[in-house]
Parts: C-alpha cells; sequence; structure tokens
C-alpha cells in the first residue's frame, strides 16, 4: 500500500480556458516540453534569446543517453532507469519522422576504486542482459573492438545523438511557434493570464500557462530566484579520427566520455570538464588540454592516435545540491513558510491544508549532464500535472523529489527560518 502524499508536495488540478502555453527556452528541457504538450494538443510559443534552438547547454556536437547506476537500489537509480526506457521508447517513436540514433552501447569502466567496488556490487544484483552486462577485461575490449585493461558495466541500449538535432525534432510540431532573438526577463500576472515581457518590458506573449526551461537562467525571474542551484561551466572537445581509433565501436564513460568517431565527420567527441560555479562559460586551449589529459590518463594509445584535437563547445549546465532536476509548479512561497512553518514540531495529527501554487507558472530544469537522458521523461511527468493525468505509485515518490519546494520543506522541518 502507498504512503499518502504529503499535504505540502500535493499535486492540484487544473482547469484551463485554453490548451496554449509558453515555454521559455530552446534547448533539450524546452523542447521535451513542447513536444510533450503538443502530442496532447496544446498550442506552443516557444521562446529562445539566441539565433537558433540548442545553442547553449544543448550545443554540443554529440552528447550520450544512459541511465545511472547507484551500487544498491535508491530512488535515483529508479528516476534514471525510468528516464533512460522513456527516452528509448521516445527516440524509437521519433525515429520514424527522421531521428538519427546512434544506438552503439556504452561501457562505464571500472577505472578507479569506488567504480571497482560499484562493479562488484551491481554484479550481485540481477539485471536483463539487455539493460545491463557487467563484463571482466577481454570481454569488454571485446565489446570496445580496442583493447581496454578495464572491466566495465555494459549498457547495450546505450548510444549518443546530436542534441541540436534532437531539439529540432522536438520542436517540429505544428502546433509550436517558435521565437528566435528573443529575450524573455520578466514575468507578471494580469487577472488569469501570464505575461512574459522582454528588457524594455514589452509583451512578448501571454497565456494561463508558462514553463521556465531556461537552463543556467532558471533563476533570473522574481518567481524562481530562491531555487538552490549550481552552475557548472562545461567544455568538449572534438578528436579526429585515426586508424586505431576508428575500430572503437561503443560510446566510453570514465570521468568523462568519449563517442565513437562520427561517419559524418570523423571526429570522435570527448570530455567534459567541470568548472563548479561557473556561470560564464567560453572555449579555452587548457579546457581541451585538461579533456586531452583525461583522455591520456585511461585510454593513452586512444588519445596518442587522434590525428588532431580542437574546441568543440563551451557552455554551462545547471545543476542542483542533490542532482534532482526541478520539475513541477512554482509553489505560493508565502502560503508554504506561513502554514507549513510547524513542521519541525513534528506535528504528524495536525491536519495541513493542501499546497497552493502560483497557478500556471512551472519549472523545468536544473538537468546537469544528463538531461538528453531525463528530460523527456521529467516533461512527461509536467505535462501530466498540467493536463490533470493520474500519477503511478512508482511515480509519486519520484516527483516529491523532483518538487520546487523540497529545500524549503527540509528547512522548515528543522525549524530553520527561510526568507522570501
Amino acid at each position: 500500500m502507498s504512503k499518502k502524499t504529503p499535504s505540502w508536495f500535493n499535486v492540484p488540478d487544473y482547469d484551463w480556458q485554453k490548451k496554449q502555453a509558453i515555454v521559455i527556452g530552446a534547448g533539450i528541457a524546452g523542447c521535451q516540453m513542447s513536444w510533450h504538450l503538443s502530442q496532447a494538443g496544446w498550442d506552443i510559443t516557444l521562446i529562445d534569446r539566441n539565433k537558433k534552438i540548442a545553442n547553449e547547454a544543448s550545443g554540443n556536437p554529440a552528447g550520450v543517453i544512459s541511465p545511472k547506476m547507484t551500487s544498491r537500489p535508491s530512488l535515483g537509480e529508479d528516476f534514471y532507469t525510468h528516464s533512460f526506457q522513456y527516452t528509448l521508447d521516445q527516440i524509437s517513436q521519433l525515429k520514424k519522422q527522421g531521428l538519427e540514433w546512434h544506438g552503439c552501447g556504452l561501457l562505464q569502466l571500472s577505472h578507479y576504486q569506488r567504480e571497482e567496488k560499484r562493479w562488484q556490487q551491481l554484479k550481485e544484483r540481477d539485471f536483463k542482459e539487455d539493460f545491463l552486462q557487467l563484463l571482466d577485461e577481454e570481454e569488454t575490449s571485446k565489446v570496445a573492438n580496442i583493447p581496454l585493461p578495464y572491466k566495465s558495466s555494459y549498457f547495450p541500449q546505450s548510444g549518443w545523438i546530436d542534441p541540436t538535432h534532437f531539439c529540432n525534432v522536438l520542436s517540429g510540431d505544428k502546433h509550436c511557434k517558435i521565437l528566435l532573438e528573443t529575450k524573455a526577463i520578466h514575468l507578471e500576472k494580469q487577472e488569469n493570464l501570464w505575461h512574459v515581457l522582454d528588457e524594455n518590458d514589452d509583451l512578448i506573449a501571454q497565456a494561463e500557462v508558462v514553463i521556465i526551461t531556461n537552463g543556467k537562467d532558471l533563476t533570473q525571474f522574481k518567481q524562481t530566484k530562491n531555487l538552490p542551484t549550481m552552475p557548472v561551466a562545461g567544455q568538449t572537445t572534438l578528436g579526429t579520427a585515426s586508424e586505431y581509433s576508428s575500430k572503437l565501436k561503443t560510446v566510453i564513460g570514465h570521468e568523462g566520455y568519449l563517442t565513437p568517431a562520427d561517419t559524418k565527420s570523423d571526429q570522435h567527441t570527448f570530455g567534459a570538464t567541470f568548472d563548479r560555479n561557473n556561470d560564464k562559460p567560453k572555449i579555452t586551449q587548457q579546457a581541451d588540454k585538461d579533456n586531452l589529459a583525461q583522455l591520456t590518463q585511461y585510454l593513452p594509445e586512444f588519445a596518442e592516435s587522434l590525428i588532431n584535437t580542437e574546441s568543440a563547445h563551451a557552455a554551462v549546465r545547471l545543476t542542483t545540491p542533490d542532482r534532482f532536476p526541478y520539475t513541477g509548479a512554482i509553489p505560493d512561497w508565502d502560503f508554504y513558510r506561513k502554514h507549513y512553518d510547524d513542521l519541525h514540531h513534528g506535528k504528524k495529527w495536525k491536519e495541513y491544508p493542501k499546497a497552493e501554487y502560483q497557478k500556471g507558472l512551472f519549472v523545468l530544469g536544473g538537468f546537469g549532464s544528463r538531461g538528453l537522458t531525463t528530460s523527456g521523461y521529467c516533461a512527461k511527468l509536467l505535462s501530466n500535472i498540467i493536463t490533470n493525468q493520474p500519477f503511478s505509485n512508482e511515480e509519486k515518490p519520484i516527483l516529491q523529489n523532483l518538487h520546487l519546494a523540497r529545500y524549503l520543506i527540509k528547512a522548515l522541518k528543522k525549524g530553520l527560518k527561510v526568507g522570501g
């Protein structure tokens, strides 16, 4: 029997006058959100400040789609496993519309002691072979098609994709209107409509529903400014394939990632750097050197074989303290502080009022470096919230871990005073 959802994580029912929504930010999160609501018959206005979609954190030439495993079963593992399977199903559907997917598998190398320990613990668990295989050094080398002195966790259904291409397919629905070179700076509620305003406070668009999916700029609005986040700048590097490196058949995961050579460009993508609390990324030669040094540390023969290297893409990935993204409605922060202020007294007997939200305002963001894997599943959950669809018992605890008020609730339970 499932536990009752706490009042502060309550999902309300909505009654919209029109099926219209504005999505701010046209990276993978915004394009996934647009696609899901379009599939539900909504008309979408997708806004981005750049000259093209997927220009920032979603702008890498290649990105990996794979689950993230923990040593023992956990809610985090459940989240990534559900996300991974959902995205694979979505990709299968979108391939009929021309989506190019490189389902070459991924080998996560047991390249140091902690990974070796996790490999041993995963080995004791029972997984279906089409999801995860725990390989020794010889088996790892055979799958990769190059010699590798590591054990590995092999995900045969994983692979890589061009994120920009993915975003273009997702946002190509006839119900989706795209506004580029448009800066959404402020949000104001007038009667029952949210007004999206530019830097001059001129109206860009209006609708009952607005979904904020603008990556590193998530907290620029007064309605989202208190959400705990951390920017992480990262740069990827391209390596021109050699006769030796061209033999690689799968994505490799170590501290970073490495893709097989793209048959169109004859280049591998590898990296990425992690520069925490940096929200102003720029291409640097040092970042490329760091990526090459990391690759050389774990795959020296492969790195040495590359004909040449060059910079690929630099951007900021926004993450959260617990590494779960934000998915849901923006709370009425004053209501939370007023009505849940005594949670630290542990009053389980008390009937708390159901949570109240800023009606029509939602967030999908904080995906870190795994947005390609997780944003589709989260967009599906958020679409279901907006369209009043039911949730399974498996989805309910995941939703609570994605809730925008989770940090506020933790603070209130500890008796901490949280400002506005």
